[in-house]
């Protein structure tokens, strides 16, 4: 029953993509709602574990600001799909990368959060030990 299910979805996934493709009128535009439905998914994905971590853990607030970023790239999809599709003028292209740029600050300081979540989650010290545990015994086996 998996496979079949596995079979359909593969199937109607290529059907929707030759049908993007198909009927757009550019590669650009079929590319651009390509690419916003995955964002989209990805949205949805990590709301859905968002809610399911406990409240105020770091692994949450990670999350959050991980939903935050992929909200803003999600936005520079649309941002880039509209430019496209209307021709906007020369200085709106600027806002592209305003929305690039908030992108980085948010991937920066999810970075520093990481470097929390690290420690707090991290094994370097029994890693440590470990490894020293596994010298000692091949120095005995010598």
């Amino acid at each position: 029953m998996k496979l079949l299910k596995g079979i359909f979805v593969f199937i109607a996934i290529i059907a929707g993509l030759y049908a993007l493709f198909a009927l757009s009128p550019s590669i650009e535009i079929a590319l651009g709602f390509f690419s916003l439905s995955f964002g989209l998914l990805a949205i949805f994905w990590t709301v859905n574990a968002y809610k399911c971590l406990s409240p105020n853990s770091s692994l949450r607030r990670y999350t959050a600001l991980f939903l935050l970023s992929l909200i803003f790239i999600l936005a520079n999809s649309v941002w880039t799909t509209l430019y496209v599709i209307f021709s906007f003028s020369e200085n709106l292209r600027y806002v592209n990368y305003i929305l690039v740029s908030i992108i980085y600050i948010i991937f920066v300081i999810a970075a520093y959060n990481i470097l929390f979540i690290s420690k707090e989650f991290g094994f370097r010290e029994q890693a440590e030990n470990i490894k020293k545990a596994l010298r000692k015994k091949d120095k005995s086996k010598i």
